[in-house]
């Protein structure tokens, strides 16, 4: 749950290195930035699509479980395979999903990002 300003997201670049440089097949990154500024990112990696699975399962019951992410985000089976600037306005970003976006994934989205009460 990405929130601070100056939080970057960790590629899974980062996660297949370790991957490749310790010889595992699944690996789990779970970073957390504390304070006002903070928040919290998963990164997944699997050495092939059974061990990816694997590993997204695990990140998935992570972020549910143990740091309590809203379950709502889990039930639409939507990925977030990356978030770019839209280059015709500075207060939009993009979002490359892993399959085309109903109507219910859009409010779960928004509700997952709008400024709590």
């Amino acid at each position: 749950m990405q929130k601070g300003n100056l939080m970057k997201p960790i590629p899974i670049s980062a996660a297949e290195k370790i991957a490749k440089t310790y010889d595992y097949d699944q690996v789990v990154v779970v970073a957390r930035k504390v304070g006002d500024d903070g928040g919290e990112h998963v990164t997944t990696y699997g050495v092939d699509t059974a061990h990816c699975e694997v590993a997204a399962r695990i990140g998935t019951t992570l972020k549910h479980h143990l740091m309590r992410w809203p379950s709502e985000l889990f039930q639409t089976g939507l990925r977030v395979f990356g978030v770019g600037r839209d280059p015709n306005d500075e207060k939009s970003v993009t979002l490359d999903l892993s399959r085309p976006v109903s109507d219910d994934d859009i409010r779960v989205i928004h509700e997952f990002l709008k400024p709590s009460s």
